[in-house]
């Protein structure tokens, strides 16, 4: 039947009026308690003496329980989706004595109906005392309450939580697609440089400059990485790559480290 918008529509009806009316129940389930006590307490002038009240009552207390059994059958279904089991055994208890007492008392008007009998005898035509009915439909008025209570109470501690960001993790394959695409930009950005100086005019250079400090103005790690990459046999133009800095850093630090170091093992040279 999904192939029917109007029923669709009709059904989606249907079922806004049914948690309409479950919704609605707790207010009238505590209309009937409070005219119950009254009534107690002022010795029978709120309901017995009044037959307008005994009208009103019998009504809402209707309205309330019957009404409430198809919420209560798709909130028992819902609450076993959820895997939230004490509210399952609320929803699905009260559903049973809601189903029990509907056709019981579906039975006796039925009975009546047939017969064309009184409703007193009718109620002797089920195998359930009238006392034990009442006693029934009373416990499930004071579980509905229960159980609307607990609902709203579960939908204050279960609002979802807000969502965090989650950065991705770092996996092999994109540690080697960084080391990719740093090591492009290092070879891209070292193309554009200018020439090197030959070693005559460079050796003439630094006769001519005034002797500066062996190693500037470095951090001691820096200068160890350095250092021992060039150790290990790593070219002068690939320390940065094999370093993963950027190229800038070749003119900065591992040009001058390097010249310092080679002048470093050439004082020592000369002095041994």
């Amino acid at each position: 039947m999904n192939q029917f918008s109007s029923i669709r529509k009709l059904d989606q009806a249907i079922l806004y009026s049914l948690e309409l009316a479950s919704s609605l129940s707790v207010l009238l389930l505590a209309f009937g308690l409070i005219a119950s006590m009254a009534n107690v307490l002022t010795k029978g002038s709120v309901l017995s003496d009044n037959l307008l009240m005994q009208h009103v009552w019998a009504w809402t207390q209707c309205i309330a329980i019957d009404a409430s059994v198809a919420g209560t059958i798709i909130r028992t279904y819902q609450c076993f989706e959820k895997r939230a089991w004490a509210t399952f055994a609320l929803y699905a208890f009260l559903s049973c004595l809601l189903l029990f007492t509907a056709a019981i008392v579906s039975n006796i008007e039925s009975v009546q109906q047939t017969l064309n009998i009184t409703l007193d005898s009718a109620y002797t035509h089920v195998f359930l005392p009238v006392e034990a009915l009442i006693w029934v439909r009373s416990l499930v008025i004071v579980l509905l309450i229960v159980a609307h209570a607990l609902r709203h109470v579960a939908i204050s501690e279960h609002q979802p939580e807000p969502q965090k960001q989650v950065l991705p993790a770092l996996t092999p394959e994109l540690v080697n697609e960084l080391r990719a695409l740093l090591t492009a930009t290092s070879v891209f950005e070292e193309q554009a440089e200018t020439p090197q100086i030959s070693q005559e005019a460079t050796a003439r250079k630094e006769e001519d400059s005034p002797p500066v400090a062996l190693f500037p103005s470095f951090t001691e790690e820096e200068r160890s990485k350095v250092i021992a990459a060039y150790n290990q046999g790593i070219q002068r133009r690939d320390i940065c790559s094999f370093l993963h800095w950027g190229s800038a850093k070749y003119t900065t630090i591992v040009k001058p480290v390097l010249d310092a170091y080679g002048q470093q093992e050439q004082q020592t040279a000369s002095e041994k």
